[in-house]
Parts: structure tokens; C-alpha cells; sequence
């Protein structure tokens, strides 16, 4: 093998709900990769064991002292680099990078310490907000306030407003996440948010149109740059699981809005992905709330599979699938190569 081809391991799977959807993602980016600069192998995290899936299709164990496995014929393998593609735990909560830190492989995704803070949601609200961006009136709850539910619930709809949202803090893909029209949906609420996540947020409902901005490197260690914005037209409720994955919404690119919202969702992207200290791609989600987009979620491993929104923005600026994964994967070594 020529020292330009890159050996990247596509790391996928993972301990959430995401798992699903995280195969999809690795799938979409192994297929696209260019072969002609890139050897991919898929890395299966999953809580019995690590195992890379080559090309042959076979599955062998990694070895988590130095992340290489053996093959059949007792090869060793190692990589160059890591495409992650593990949404949820332990991907888009940092623990994967923070591995890969500590190994010295360059990996596409943000810094371990900026990925913990986009996974849980109350975090990242509470710290845009003391930022100056606009977001939803929330607050943070841990199991205890079961405890006092049917006193409090009262409460919660008059600190939060009806309709609210309860969100798992650790959880993507809208997992966990419930609106409450009603106190007395509250209680049922807590324990499905509890089920993904231990620590849960209330948020207060932004009525208004839904859309999302991509934002990626310009050129391999080059400055972020926008993409197109993306309104989402869900047929649920919300943009939930459904919504996302199983084909309940309609996705608009470039949305059907005029050139300075358009401009201010972008710029407005731009400066989250910069104020979380980003790296790589990144997805900024808003509710056009009272004529301002405000912040309801950052995707800091965004989805790539077919039906992901960051490849369609990509397209719409003529940048291909595969395109995108040689920038992604070239600004990862760039990273590494002058931290």
C-alpha cells in the first residue's frame, strides 16, 4: 500500500438508541470513500467487544491497548485515522475522542471536551444562552423530582408554560423526548426522559417554523464555513425519532425563505459551531420563534446516511458525498498535525 493512501477506521454502532442509525451513517461514508486516497474499515463499538469488519466482510477483535486487530493469517493492522460515526454513547459524548487522544490517531469529530458538553442539552442551553444566543427557557432535573411530581406539576407548567417539552440531556435523535400539553403527562414524561438519560431538561415550547445549518471546514484546517439552511416540515408533533429516520417530514433545501434570514441562520450556525469550539461537521438546529432563530439542539456527529441533512445541504453546493468525507478526513490530519 502507497504511504498516500490512508487507512481510516469508520467507527459506528455504540451503547444508545442510535445504534441503528449510526450502521447507516458508517455504511453511507464507507461507500462513498475515495479508494483511490482512502482503505476504509468499519469498527464496530458495541458493549461485548471493539471489532473491525474490513472489506473481506470478516469481523475481527480490536486490540483497545493500541487499537489495531489481527487477521486470519495473524497480520497485524493499524489505522491513520478515524472517520466517527458513532452518534450518542460513547461517540457524540467525547469518550471515543478522548480515547483516541490518548492513542494519537487524528479523528474527524470536535475535542472531547466540546462533544460532552453538545451531548447533554441542558449544558449546551445553559451555556449559549450565557453566550447571548437566543434559546428556550429551560431547567435541569434529576430522579428526584418524581418524587414530589404530584405537587410540583403545577409548578413546572407555570415556570415552563404548556406546551413544554421534557428531553433526556444525554440522548440524540430525539430519544426520550416527549411534549406535555397536560401536568398530569408529566410524571410519564420524567420516566421515559429517565430511561435514556440521568439527568433530564424542561424546556418551554417555541412555537414556529423548524429548520437546520450545517456548518463544515472550508478546506482541510481552513475556516468553518456555512451550509445551506434546511427547513424541516414534520408530519408528527415535533422533529422526533419519526420524523428523522423513518420518513415523517418533509425536508426543504435551501428553505423557502428570503436572502437575510437565510444569511442570519448561517451566521448565527457559524458562531455556535465557533463558540463550542467545533471541529469537522456539526449541525445546528433552530425554531424560528417570534421572527428569531433560536438555538434548540447542536448535533456535534451529525448523521450521513441517505436520508441525513448535511450530505443534502452538501449537494445543494456542489460538494459530493465523497468530496465531503476527503475534506473531513484531510482536516483531521491537519488538526492533528499542528496541534
Amino acid at each position: 500500500m502507497s504511504s498516500d493512501v490512508k487507512r481510516v477506521a469508520v467507527t459506528c454502532g455504540g451503547f444508545s438508541g442510535e445504534a441503528d442509525i449510526s450502521r447507516k451513517s458508517a455504511a453511507m461514508v464507507v461507500k462513498h470513500m475515495d479508494r483511490s486516497r482512502f482503505v476504509p474499515t468499519l469498527v464496530h463499538i458495541q458493549s461485548d467487544g471493539w471489532h473491525a469488519e474490513p472489506s473481506s466482510g470478516e469481523k475481527f477483535a480490536i486490540d483497545k491497548g493500541d487499537f489495531t486487530y489481527l487477521d486470519a493469517q495473524g497480520g497485524r493492522h493499524g489505522f491513520d485515522v478515524v472517520f466517527e460515526m458513532v452518534h450518542g454513547t460513547p461517540g457524540e459524548d467525547g469518550r471515543l475522542s478522548a480515547y483516541f487522544e490518548l492513542m494519537g490517531l487524528p479523528y474527524t469529530a470536535s475535542q472531547p471536551r466540546t462533544l460532552a458538553i453538545g451531548h447533554h442539552k441542558a449544558w449546551t442551553t445553559a451555556l449559549l444562552a450565557r453566550l447571548g444566543h437566543p434559546v428556550a427557557n429551560a431547567g435541569i432535573f434529576h430522579r428526584d423530582v418524581l418524587e414530589g411530581l404530584s405537587e410540583t406539576a403545577s409548578q413546572l407548567a407555570q415556570d415552563y408554560g404548556l406546551p413544554c417539552f421534557v428531553k433526556a440531556c444525554e440522548s440524540g435523535s430525539s430519544i426520550g423526548v416527549t411534549r406535555v400539553d397536560d401536568p398530569a403527562q408529566f410524571r410519564n414524561a420524567f420516566e421515559t426522559a429517565f430511561e435514556a438519560s440521568d439527568s433530564v431538561m424542561v424546556e418551554s415550547f417555541l412555537d414556529g417554523r423548524e429548520f437546520t445549518c450545517g456548518v463544515i471546514p472550508s478546506t482541510p484546517g481552513g475556516a468553518p464555513r456555512y451550509l445551506p439552511v434546511t427547513e424541516i416540515i414534520p408530519d408528527n408533533a415535533f422533529f422526533d425519532y419519526e420524523a428523522k429516520y423513518a420518513g415523517k417530514s418533509s425536508e426543504v433545501t435551501p428553505a423557502d425563505i428570503d436572502d437575510a434570514l437565510t444569511l442570519d441562520m448561517q451566521q448565527r450556525a457559524l458562531r455556535v459551531y465557533q463558540d463550542l469550539d467545533c471541529s469537522g461537521m456539526a449541525r445546528v438546529d433552530f425554531i424560528l420563534h417570534d421572527g428569531t432563530p433560536h438555538v434548540v439542539e447542536v448535533n456535534t456527529v451529525p448523521g450521513f446516511s441517505e436520508m441525513s441533512i448535511i450530505p443534502q445541504q452538501a449537494q445543494v453546493v456542489g460538494i459530493s458525498a465523497t468530496e465531503l468525507i476527503s475534506l473531513l478526513i484531510g482536516d483531521a490530519l491537519h488538526r492533528t498535525n499542528f496541534q
